[in-house]
């Protein structure tokens, strides 16, 4: 049985104990049921693997007359099978879990939607068009959020990219994606890009194909800023006069909190129009649950996680707006 008690960390989740402990605890229980039967389906379904590759073991082995063939066979139907078989059930799970869970969050915040299935592809293209992120010709989107802060309108979705070929398979980009209207029409592009130092900042250049060449680098006194992004724009002042002191700060934080720190992936943005773009690189998923066969699931904690996301954005929106 779920837990019904819920600690409020959060300054967002203030008043939340009682949804969770009136309306979600119950309905968590019943699929908290389901989970535990469809655990003991999937091993049941992995032990029946097991007997059928151990069965193709004896019959490869008359017809071969080795058994290195045979076993490597096995393994590869039992990697290739368990995997499926929990990918499929561990997804089926979690989908029910949002259904329930995000709808009480976003309902309980205000000016905000909810759905599993993200947007089309053309949300990617001005991420893709500013360079924050790389093409790939294998795109998932979903858990999509939008909605209004203090009157503006954002966007934020979790995203999977990859660039797959019959021989291999890379992750082009893993994170949230998210879309907030600027403060007012920016009629030149400030792109904020991640600080790889001088020499290697020229590197980078070639692999954006010279997109910042044609701006010149803006220095902004905030040293730590600075020293963690690069940013470009043909107009200096109206890079500074946009992204002001609070703004830089937030950036810094949330670079911190996701583990860029200077090093690594790190989140980079970009003010193209009337909207700002900002992708934050990250492996765990909107709301991080385990896999199925987990022993225990830490509802509170997701749920804390999913706040915390929350939190971050309405950070970036007021700042962006100077509050």
């Amino acid at each position: 049985m779920i837990d019904r008690s819920f600690t409020e960390i959060h300054e967002l989740e203030r008043g939340f104990a009682q949804v969770y402990r009136d309306r979600l605890a119950p309905r968590l229980d019943d699929l908290q049921r389901a989970r535990s039967s469809a655990m003991r389906r999937t091993l049941i379904e992995i032990g029946l693997l097991v007997v059928i590759a151990l069965i193709g073991i004896v019959a490869l082995n008359r017809v071969t007359e080795e058994w290195q063939g045979p076993i490597l066979f096995a393994e590869i139907l039992l990697f290739a099978g368990g995997f499926m078989l929990v990918q499929r059930r561990s997804r089926g799970w979690r989908d029910r879990m949002f259904a329930i869970i995000m709808p009480e969050i976003t309902d309980f915040i205000g000016n905000l939607s909810y759905s599993a299935r993200g947007p089309g592809k053309v949300f990617c293209e001005p991420f893709q068009r500013n360079r924050l992120i790389d093409n790939g010709n294998h795109t998932r989107l979903e858990h999509h959020v939008t909605g209004t802060r203090r009157g503006t309108p954002f966007e934020v979705v979790q995203a999977n990219i990859e660039r797959t070929s019959r021989r291999s398979r890379n992750v082009v980009f893993k994170g949230l994606l998210l879309k907030v209207r600027a403060p007012y029409a920016i009629p030149h592009k400030i792109l904020i890009a991640r600080d790889h130092g001088d020499g290697f900042n020229q590197i980078a250049e070639l692999f954006t194909f010279g997109y910042r060449r044609s701006n010149e680098r803006v220095v902004f006194p905030d040293e730590t800023f600075e020293a963690r992004f690069a940013v470009y724009c043909a107009d200096a002042d109206l890079a500074r006069n946009t992204i002001t002191p609070g703004l830089a700060r937030a950036l810094i934080t949330i670079d911190d909190e996701i583990g860029g720190k200077g090093r690594g992936e790190a989140l980079t943005a970009a003010f193209d129009g009337e909207w700002f773009y900002m992708a934050i690189p990250r492996n765990e998923e909107l709301l991080a649950l385990p896999s199925i066969l987990s022993p225990g699931i830490d509802i509170e904690a997701a749920i804390h996680g999913v706040f915390a996301d929350i939190t971050r954005l309405q950070r970036v929106i007021d700042r962006l707006h100077g509050n």
